[in-house]
């Protein structure tokens, strides 16, 4: 009854400052929605790392297809954008209106699939400036693409809503190659802000040029595999990172997965599964890695085949704090690291 009496004097309030009750209810739902973004990650002095999408191609209740936020002195960067990882981003209040460039790893599908709504939302939620696609030699066809595919909604957009709120030579994303000019070396590409990107080669032939990325920001690194077998050119350029995100394929567990769907009559996914063993990482080999480089975290994602239970997570891990002694981590969606200033 007294519950009953506080509310019946809340709306009478309300009535009486000339608010109508269902005005400010509604008003108040749609700025929890409109309002919820974190812009304070862009200016805060911090490298905020994100696991938009963490898991494979494979479908499963657990994990989006890879795509991973760097977020520091007011850039923001996805590294590869799998399908469904901009829903991911705005669900994760991540400040889509200053996205500042993507970052492709290489171009299988599972990597590329939301580039068209990435330019989208995120000029939708305020974005002001071209947006920049930055990867290897191939990105521009990539990008033609995705602009090509996309030319009517463009177009669409424009005449409904206005130049002023779609600006042409905004809407319309530019690709920005990154070549390497030696095998074994690192690219310096993007330097913004105190937020610097390198680039270099990794070995997921036959889909090549691969990339893999390593961030600097005010002391701090971080290291993005992409998908790669293990190579001495990826622990040369995980040195001393305090986060190594890197791919992780169970070979054991992928194998077993092919067997059966061969002996149970489904041979194409059986072939396609047996045929990813020879161009990803095991854990175990991505721990050996993070060893060698002496990274201090080692962080999983692009997590194939899924894992869904505690069973199949220890399966997954197994080993890997034999030849690893740093903090091992099993990539979630929506995972945070924050890295506070060391200069």
């Amino acid at each position: 009854m007294k519950i009953l009496k506080l509310i019946t004097l809340f709306l009478f309030s309300l009535t009486l400052f000339g608010c109508n009750p269902k005005t400010f209810f509604v008003e108040r739902e749609i700025e929890k929605n409109l309002g919820r973004f974190n812009y304070e990650m862009l200016k805060d002095g911090k490298l905020h790392v994100v696991l938009v999408g963490s898991g494979g191609p494979m479908n499963n209740p657990e994990r989006l297809p890879t795509s991973t936020a760097i977020i520091a002195g007011g850039e923001f960067i996805l590294v590869d954008l799998g399908a469904g990882t901009i829903r991911n981003a705005d669900l994760q209040n991540l400040p889509l209106k200053n996205l500042s460039a993507v970052f492709l790893t290489h171009f299988h599908s599972d990597h590329i699939s939301d580039l068209g709504e990435a330019n989208f939302w995120s000029l939708a939620m305020g974005r002001t400036k071209t947006l920049e696609v930055f990867g290897p030699v191939g990105t521009k066809d990539v990008v033609d693409g995705y602009n090509l595919a996309y030319k009517y909604d463009t177009s669409y957009r424009i005449a409904h809503h206005g130049a002023e709120f779609f600006p042409p030579e905004v809407c319309v994303p530019v690709a920005k190659t990154v070549r390497i000019a030696e095998a074994d070396g690192a690219e310096l590409f993007f330097n913004r802000n105190g937020l610097k990107a390198y680039a270099f080669r990794v070995d997921h032939s036959p889909a090549t040029p691969s990339y893999g990325y390593r961030f600097e920001y005010k002391g701090n690194v971080v290291v993005i595999s992409g998908d790669t077998k293990r190579i001495e050119n990826l622990t040369k350029h995980t040195k001393d990172a305090d986060i190594f995100i890197c791919e992780g394929v169970r070979m054991e567990l992928v194998k077993h997965v092919s067997d059966y769907a061969k002996k149970t009559g489904r041979p194409r996914i059986g072939k396609l599964l047996f045929d990813t063993l020879d161009y990803h990482i095991d854990p175990v080999d991505a721990g050996k890695v993070a060893k060698e480089a002496n990274a201090k975290k080692l962080v999983f994602n692009h997590i194939v085949p899924p894992v869904t239970n505690f069973l199949t997570k220890r399966m997954f891990l197994d080993g890997v704090d034999y030849v690893y002694d740093g903090d091992i981590v099993m990539g979630e969606d929506g995972m945070e690291f924050i890295l506070e200033p060391k200069q």
